[in-house]
């Protein structure tokens, strides 16, 4: 129990009363008396509708949460008296669910129900350990503050889904109906042989079946499909480096949402996903396999990746990663580099890789490497800054430049554009029948 900051005030001007009478008139005293009986009064008013027997508090929490999205917590208190009081909660978490701001509750008589919105930025378990409350009374004089302690199950947060959902319909809208989702029927597109029809004006000369059209004494065409089974990859750095905070959540993040988004479409379209990541040393290996039912499995695989404080070992993940490899295969490369020199063993690497595979290296653009560039420099800080910063972005482009030269395919964007770009160069490669 504690007074609040308009009843200090309201004490302070009563402090000063008494010099009324003395200064003025002694006929005020009584109207000074009246105030402090009237102060007094409303005090233990407040006093007393803090004191209440003994309160219930439920709390119920979703089963599982995504990183980024709100995760709401209902709160359910069983008031024991008719009294309306106002309330503020603040929420005691346990990493990586952070502290909300102060929810501000009006608390009906006998029961109320509320709720509070948590978030978290980055992946794990989570827990709700307790809740403070601060009650303050019918007039605002006195506050009670009183800390609920919870014992709510760890919560695991999980690689945000309906961020990818977002990112699938700003990008895409209606996907399914785009190629590579369903099975195109249309000459020319893939490499698989569909189906034979006959000749009609319009059709490619080429793709007349000669023996077909033999057999059957009709001029009969090819049709062909987009190729099915063929092989992808993810192959995840989950060093120091990918822990970078970028739009809120860690680089490492991005890079599995980028991943989940490709990996629905490609499942949907028929082909194996598998998903590979290493740090210092090989973390994990999932092998790839089809249909969408494995959605799940690639989900809670990415679910317990987890960014190490520890330098990165290209050569021994990547070389890990090849000995799975038994046939041709696309590789999804999310890693970060901070110049040439700490990437020459990443590039000597990928080279390896490049010779049997193919493979896409996807890099995430940080906003506050270019903030520096983009406004005019006023000191010497400023173009400190701006040389520092060009520095850096001229030694990117030079690895990813060195990187293209070899034939490795570079997506590289925003946070939100990279993963649109993925997704594309995905068909792109379809349509080119790069994979084999």
């Amino acid at each position: 129990m504690r007074p609040s900051p308009w009843f200090v005030r309201i004490i302070s001007i009563s402090l000063v009363l008494p010099l009324l009478p003395i200064l003025f008139t002694q006929s005020l005293w009584p109207w000074v008396v009246v105030f402090w009986g009237l102060v007094g009064l409303c005090a233990l008013i407040d006093i007393l509708s803090l004191f209440t027997r003994r309160w219930e508090l439920q709390v119920t929490q979703p089963a599982q949460a995504y990183v980024g999205e709100p995760i709401p917590f209902q709160i359910k208190l069983l008031w024991p008296t008719r009294r309306k009081l106002h309330s503020r909660w603040i929420a005691e978490t346990e990493a990586p669910l952070e502290k909300n701001d102060p929810v501000f509750q009006r608390l009906s008589a006998g029961e109320t129900e509320f709720t509070i919105e948590l978030q978290a930025s980055r992946r794990g378990e989570g827990q709700l350990l307790a809740l403070w409350a601060e009650f303050r009374g019918p007039l605002a004089l006195f506050q009670r503050i009183h800390r609920f302690e919870l014992e709510q199950p760890k919560l695991p947060i999980l690689p945000s889904l309906p961020f990818v959902r977002r990112l699938a319909l700003q990008h895409f809208g209606l996907w399914q109906q785009r190629e590579g989702i369903r099975i195109e029927r249309l000459p020319g597109d893939g490499s698989e042989f569909d189906t034979l029809e006959k000749y009609s004006p319009g059709h490619d000369m080429r793709s007349v079946d000669w023996k077909a059209s033999a057999r059957h004494q009709n001029l009969l065409v090819r049709r062909f499909r987009v190729e099915r089974n063929q092989r992808i990859v993810f192959c995840m750095d989950t060093g120091h480096l990918m822990a970078d905070d970028l739009a809120g959540m860690q680089r490492l993040d991005h890079a599995i949402h980028a991943s989940l988004l490709l990996a629905h479409f490609a499942l949907r379209a028929g082909d194996l996903v598998g998903l590979h990541s290493y740090a210092e040393a090989p973390k994990s290996w999932l092998p790839p396999k089809n249909g969408i039912k494995n959605f799940h499995r690639m989900h809670l695989a990415c679910a317990a990746l987890h960014s190490a404080p520890i330098e990165t070992n290209h050569v021994r993940g990547l070389h890990h990663l090849l000995s799975h490899l038994n046939r041709r295969t696309l590789i999804v490369l999310f890693t970060e580099f901070t110049g040439t020199t700490t990437a020459e063993l990443m590039l000597e690497t990928v080279g390896y890789l490049v010779r049997k595979h193919l493979v896409i290296f996807v890099a995430l653009e940080d906003p506050e490497l270019d903030r520096p560039l983009e406004k005019e420099p006023r000191n010497a800080d400023d173009m400190a800054r701006a040389l520092v910063s060009a520095d850096m972005r001229q030694e990117r482009q030079k690895v990813l430049h060195r990187l293209q030269h070899m034939g490795v395919h570079i997506v590289q964007g925003s946070v939100d554009a990279s993963a649109a770009k993925l997704v594309q160069r995905y068909l792109e490669i379809k349509r080119r029948q790069l994979i084999g």
